[in-house]
Parts: C-alpha cells; sequence; structure tokens
C-alpha cells in the first residue's frame, strides 16, 4: 500500500519496529495519542507489546486509516482505537491522553501548541527526532524552552532530550519529550 519507503523494506524492524519500541520506557500513563501515526507507527507495536495501555492512532490520511482498520482487526486488538482527522483543523472534543507520540510530523516547538490542550495534568509529548539531530549527545539533556524557535510564552513546557541506541542502526535516534513548566 506504499506506507513506508522501498529502500526501508531491508531495514523495517531496525528501522521501524525497534524505533517505535524504544519509546516504551517513557510512555506513561494509560491513555496514550499516536499523532500523524501514518502506517500504525509507533501507536502499533506499542498496542501490541503493551496490552494494559488504550492506544489512540490519529492520521489526516484515509488510506492509512483504512489500512489500520484491516491491520487491528487481524490482529483483533482490543485496546487501539483509530481516528481519521487532521487535528489542526478538527480538534477533538474532551478527550485526553497521558503521553501524546509524533513521529515523522513536525518539530516539539511546532508540534506542542497544537497538542497540548489534549494532555492529562502531568501528561507529557514525546517526540521522535532524526537520528543526525546532535551527534554528540549521548546522555538525557535538558534544553530549556528559551532555546526553542518560536515565543517563550507561547511555548510553556520544558523539554529533555534523550538518544536512543537502536539495534542494526549506527546512529542513535532522539526522543524529546516535552511536559509543560510548573507554576509557581
Amino acid at each position: 500500500m506504499n506506507l513506508i519507503s522501498r529502500r526501508d523494506m531491508n531495514r523495517l524492524l531496525p528501522r521501524h519496529l525497534l524505533d517505535s519500541l524504544s519509546v516504551l520506557p517513557y510512555v506513561t500513563g494509560t491513555r496514550v495519542l499516536d499523532v500523524g501515526t501514518g502506517p500504525g507507527l509507533p501507536g502499533m507495536p506499542l498496542a501490541i507489546v503493551d496490552p494494559n495501555r488504550t492506544y489512540t492512532l490519529c492520521d489526516r490520511m484515509a488510506k492509512r486509516i483504512r489500512f489500520l482498520h484491516m491491520a487491528n482487526r487481524e490482529l483483533k486488538m482490543s485496546n487501539v482505537n483509530l481516528e481519521e482527522r487532521n487535528l489542526s483543523k478538527e480538534p477533538f472534543l474532551d478527550q485526553h491522553f497521558d503521553t501524546i507520540l509524533a513521529r515523522g510530523v513536525a518539530p516539539g516547538p511546532v508540534l506542542w501548541p497544537m497538542v497540548e490542550p489534549y494532555l492529562e495534568k502531568g501528561g507529557r509529548v514525546i517526540v521522535f527526532e532524526s537520528a543526525q539531530a546532535e551527534s554528540s549527545v549521548d546522555t538525557t539533556e535538558i534544553v530549556p524552552a528559551e532555546q526553542d524557535t518560536l515565543d517563550e510564552a507561547v511555548l510553556d513546557y520544558r523539554s529533555e532530550k534523550i538518544s536512543c541506541l537502536i539495534p542494526g542502526l549506527e546512529q542513535p535516534h532522539f526522543l524529546c519529550i516535552l511536559q509543560r513548566k510548573e507554576k509557581y
């Protein structure tokens, strides 16, 4: 169905599945939203290995959601909800999530204002960043929001960057965890 690049077929396991699963230790709560899920990455592999959480996979493309409905039926997944919607035009009404995931959607500063209204108190947004990002980072690094490119008043969050070594991939991948700043 052309949901991933043909050149990725030989590295499907490390590039897509193991990369998707690398976020599992950082997922919190019981309700997870996967924004821009595409072919169900990272949401579907996570839902398979983590049946005690509910995963909502959201994408704006009907073709992708049709594929995911088929996969969901075939796998008999009871912890997966599928949503065809463009969040920038069709927001969720009265739905909140403990963790929001975004893989290949947008950088954190761009994504934050769009998804922050859907976060539960104490929730987090986890953005999968490019494997090319800051190859010198090999431990957790706190990056103050003041370093972000958008107006600080709009970006009322703190961020933490984590490198993940993925078996089968030469360079580490990076996760950026965004959480609301504490109000004093």
